[in-house]
């Protein structure tokens, strides 16, 4: 799928690579839920620690703050 977008030719906006906006996006999307961690990994060709690492870039955490993941951190 190609998706085409349109922004306006505003100085902040001219430093922000297509690269970026990918990543954003299959980020977000991943932590909407919409993506498993597989499928978020093949978009965007990269291992388990390039994705993790890629994470907090978007202001994500690696282990997606569920109540089950958090529990499970504390008790171990």
């Amino acid at each position: 799928m190609e998706l085409t977008l349109e922004l306006p030719n505003i100085e902040p906006l001219s430093e922000v690579s297509g690269s970026y906006l990918k990543e954003m996006l299959i980020t977000n999307l991943y932590h909407l839920g919409k993506l498993s961690e597989k499928e978020a990994r093949e978009v965007l060709g990269k291992t388990r620690r390039e994705f993790e690492e890629l994470l907090p870039k978007f202001g994500f955490s690696i282990l997606g703050d569920s109540e089950a993941n958090i529990a499970f951190e504390l008790n171990t």
